[in-house]
């Protein structure tokens, strides 16, 4: 299996490199990143949509007793949604800051619920409560700023993939240096 991955061993460093390459962009132009994020998302949204229309009208012929209307549904609602999200990219952006948001401050909320409990109980509270008003915090400011929010996120992606291509890069190489013969183990 080794030997199979020394062969191969391009396909992960091209993939880390070009994790580095998305990251090193999303740093350094955080907001033009963020302009074409609802493309990607749309294209990817569509595609599975597709894919699931697709499925829904082929599955009968494979599968008698599978009954595909709700497969076609869904594929459709993924198809409106992927060219919503295509065509409209700036009111999808802020789409995608609104539910960030509702959820950062709805999860800061049950956070602040353990909190509290834990308070009640006796038990170490403190880190829950620093979480909870973390949550709320980022919710708050992805709702009271989209936009600015969503290159903040950018930015924080974008150091994600550069620790992400970096730690495929430093894989590859590490099991490219691995001995052949593993009975020496």
């Amino acid at each position: 299996m080794i030997e199979d991955f020394k062969h191969m061993k391009w396909l992960p460093l091209a993939g880390g490199a070009l994790l580095c390459v998305l990251g090193l962009t999303a740093l350094v132009w955080p907001g033009r990143v963020a302009k074409i994020l609802p493309l990607c998302i749309g294209a990817a949204i569509l595609g599975l949509g597709l894919c699931e229309v697709a499925s829904g009208f082929l599955a009968k012929s494979f599968l008698p007793e599978y009954i595909p209307g709700m497969r076609k549904l869904q594929g459709f609602v993924n198809v409106a949604v992927g060219l919503v999200f295509l065509l409209n990219r700036t009111l999808s952006l802020m789409f995608i800051a609104v539910v960030l948001g509702v959820w950062a401050v709805a999860f800061g909320a049950l956070r602040l619920r353990d909190a509290l409990r834990r308070r009640a109980s006796g038990q170490p509270w403190g880190c829950c409560a620093g979480d909870a008003a973390v949550k709320f915090a980022v919710g708050i400011f992805m709702l009271a700023s989209p936009l600015g929010s969503m290159a903040a996120w950018t930015v924080m992606v974008g150091l994600f993939f550069l620790f992400v291509g970096a730690s495929v890069i430093f894989s590859a190489v590490y099991l490219d240096r691995l001995p052949h013969d593993f009975e020496d183990f």
